[in-house]
């Protein structure tokens, strides 16, 4: 049988050129455009470089792309009931063990996902054999791909001199992960939050200056009568900061004045004092992109009480939509086409979702009282060893519980019971 018959799309070659091919055929903004200075009002350059210097934008950055390349990633089978279980594929081993000779399984999903939050789209060229399987993932950098639509199709003109990819590729042999954008390719978060990101380089620049720069006088020396000489006001300042510094330059925290001459400190103005107040707003202007909630920027934002709940909104709100993305493209991309109905993607997130040790003995004592967990999958939750089958493997149900159909059955047959009891004790008065 012909390999490409496995395909989910029967593979096509990639035209050698793009223009003039069809009527249907159009190309998309090139990655470069994302990453020119992008307009905003405060006067600030956001481009991808600039933006990752502020610090709440890297964090949000970096927390979901470590996140989401930590989570175990399995491939269910589903038997003619419904039933999943793990079963051996080779996009696990891809996307668990080894991607590539030269990157982890960590590094490889941590960089495609950070390419789709700072620019818009993740790209990986799929390598494979002779029999479609594939073999290797390798990462290409979003700033040298070029998208195309040709007849409902999409194709990938890659020119990425540091990965050794060149060419031109079909959806087939390109796994791509979108950011927010029209449905073919992603837009960089740069290009919605530039204003927000511009005000947190402004409040992040004047910071920089206000505290390192001398942005503002630390203090006076007030001198009787009027200095007519440069020099003289300039000795009397150096005199000043040489008894304020010891011989070694370390800084002793007195000063020597002399001839009338006085200090006086200048305090931060309370217009200065707020910006520590646009600091933190900026920091949850950036958060709101990226739906991450502020107990992962910033400490003090939330309290202990709340900060389980506040996590598990973060792993369903922030990191499942990429989870999903990956899974639904893993099985677009790396599953045959027979094999669509008979397995499934799985990113296992149950480990980003355990609280303390006391809600997890909670929540497994109340799994395992109701039926639906054994003693093993308890241990396989907890990442221990299982126990033997016989002792392990059973389930328990509390005694005091019936099916629910026969919930008439048991209270007719109390009833009588109770009436037996009832007419046996009368006959014994008697």
């Amino acid at each position: 049988m012909n390999w490409k018959q496995f395909l989910r799309i029967e593979k096509r070659s990639a035209p050698s050129t793009y223009g003039g091919l069809s009527e249907n055929s159009w190309t998309l903004s090139t990655a470069q455009s994302f990453f020119s200075s992008i307009m905003n009002n405060t006067g600030q350059s956001v481009t991808d470089q600039t933006a990752i210097m502020v610090s709440a934008f890297y964090s949000c950055i970096r927390n979901i792309s470590e996140d989401t390349a930590k989570v175990p990633f399995y491939v269910l089978q589903i038997d003619s009931k419904g039933n999943k279980s793990k079963t051996k594929h080779r996009s696990s081993a891809l996307l668990n063990k080894m991607p590539s000779n030269i990157s982890t399984p960590f590094t490889f999903r941590q960089t495609l996902i950070k390419n789709a939050l700072l620019y818009g789209n993740g790209y990986a060229y799929i390598k494979r054999d002779k029999n479609a399987t594939p073999t290797d993932l390798y990462i290409i950098n979003p700033r040298f791909v070029t998208v195309s639509i040709i007849d409902q199709r999409l194709y990938y003109l890659v020119n990425d001199v540091v990965a050794g990819i060149n060419g031109n590729f079909t959806e087939d042999e390109i796994f791509h992960i979108r950011g927010l954008g029209d449905g073919y390719v992603g837009k960089s978060v740069l290009v919605y939050g530039a204003e927000s990101i511009g005000a947190a380089l402004a409040v992040q620049t004047y910071a920089g200056s206000f505290f390192g720069n001398g942005a503002t006088l630390g203090g006076v020396l007030e001198v009787p009568g009027v200095i007519k000489d440069e020099n003289v006001g300039k000795s009397i300042k150096e005199s000043f900061v040489g008894s304020y510094n010891t011989q070694n330059g370390a800084n002793n925290g007195i000063g020597l004045l002399h001839s009338g001459v006085k200090f006086s400190k200048i305090s931060a103005q309370p217009n200065e004092a707020q910006m520590v107040e646009s600091r933190e707003f900026s920091n949850s202007e950036i958060a709101r992109w990226f739906r991450m909630p502020l107990s992962k920027l910033q400490s003090g934002s939330t309290g202990s009480s709340n900060l389980e709940q506040l996590n598990i909104e973060y792993v369903t709100d922030c990191l499942v939509p990429w989870f999903v993305k990956m899974e639904q493209e893993i099985e677009r991309k790396l599953f045959r086409f027979d094999e669509m109905d008979l397995l499934d993607a799985k990113f296992d997130v149950s480990m980003l979702m355990r609280g303390d040790m006391n809600s997890t003995s909670n929540y497994l004592k109340t799994l395992s009282y109701a039926g639906i967990i054994n003693r093993n999958d308890a241990r396989r939750y907890l990442d221990l060893n299982t126990i033997s089958e016989d002792f392990g493997n059973t389930y328990y149900t509390p005694v005091n519980m019936i099916p629910a159909d026969m919930e008439d059955e048991f209270w007719m047959s109390k009833d009588n019971s109770q009436a037996s009891q009832k007419q046996a004790g009368q006959g014994g008065l008697n």
